[in-house]
Parts: structure tokens; sequence; C-alpha cells
């Protein structure tokens, strides 16, 4: 494995940038029960409301970056044509380490309000830069609808990893790849346990 330098810090610098610096100082943290009544499905109460949510900077830029920050590490530590097994499986539990790390800083912590930043958006980037799209695309919808049917983005989650399991299973042929996908799927779930936060997300409305 010969590390393209450039390529890894360009990665590192994008995905370590905290989501907080992305965000105006008058967002509002939401969580999925707030945010589905009180943007995304209004009331009557609130129709004359402005809803701003789609200006902010995070929603268009996170799945870009994440998708980028992902290539980007990826191609950096490429190994050599002819790499022995020892360096193959070093490339994917490093590639591993690295997105891991991205994916903490990714879902912010707000320690004073016990709430973790749901990344949604960049971890969706993320999936689509190494999974196929016959596993990331099944995977999105399922994880969307299901957080819709059950009201929270833990369970999104979980079910996300379901259909990358299943997808998975059918379309690819390296396990080593969908393990990084189902640990990357996990790990917010277990940094809200461990934090014990709730998921919120950012609006403006």
């Amino acid at each position: 494995m010969i590390p393209t330098w450039y390529m890894l810090i360009l990665g590192l610098a994008l995905g370590l940038v905290p989501p907080g610096w992305l965000l105006q100082v008058d967002c509002r943290y939401l969580s999925f029960e707030d945010l589905w009544s009180r943007v995304l499905r209004r009331g009557d109460t609130l129709k004359t409301r402005r809803i701003r949510w789609w200006r902010l900077p995070w929603l268009w830029i996170d799945p870009v970056r994440g998708y980028t920050v992902t290539w980007f590490l990826l191609d950096g530590l490429r190994p050599v044509r002819k790499a022995s097994p020892g360096m193959i499986y070093g490339e994917i539990g490093l590639t591993a380490l690295l997105l891991l790390a991205v994916l903490t800083v990714q879902t912010g912590h707000r320690r004073n309000e016990q709430q973790s930043l749901a990344p949604v958006l960049f971890l969706g980037g993320m999936l689509a830069a190494f999974l196929p799209w016959t596993v990331w695309a099944p995977a999105f919808v399922l994880g969307v609808a299901t957080a819709i049917a059950m009201n929270g983005f833990v369970a999104g989650f979980i079910f996300a990893a379901l259909a990358v399991l299943g997808a998975g299973y059918i379309y690819m042929s390296s396990l080593f790849t969908l393990g990084t996908a189902l640990l990357l799927l996990a790990a917010p779930i277990l940094l809200n346990w461990v934090r014990a936060t709730r998921f919120v997300v950012p609006v403006r409305y």
C-alpha cells in the first residue's frame, strides 16, 4: 500500500470539519417527531410561516461532502497491484478506522443539551461512495420510510443496516466492504447510546 498523501489530507480535512461550522446561529435543533410535525408536515397554525429548512448549507453540502471524503480516503489508501493479503487487510482496516473517525465528528455532540446530530445526509453520501446503487438505494429508501413510520432516527438506521445486509448478500462479493458499511450504520446508534443523548437535526423555519 502506497498512500496518496494529498488525497488523504484532503479527505480528512473535509471530513473532520465540525458540522456546527456549516450551520447558522439561528438554527433550531429538532428531534424527528418535532421535525415531522413542525416542518415537514405543518398543521393549520403553521401554514402562514415561511419554511426555510432547504436554505441550510448543511442540507446540500453534507451528502456531497460525505461522498467526496469517502472517495478521497478510499483512493488515497488503495493497495498496489499484487499486494499481499496482509497489506490488503491493513488497507481495509485503516480505511474503516478513518471513516469511523470522520463519522464520529459528524455525529456532533451538543453536551449541554444532551443531543447528538443525526448524520443522515453525510452517512448517505459515504455509503453511496463505496456501495453499489443496488445496495445503498434500497437502504436509503427503507431507512427513510422506517424513520417516518416509527417516528425516530434510530429505527431508520437499524432498518437501513438490515437492507444493506440483505441487498449486500445478494449483490456484493466483498464481505469486508459490507462489514464496513454495517459498522458505519451502527456507529451513530452506539455513539448516541454511550453519550446518553437523543438525535436531532438542525433546521431553520
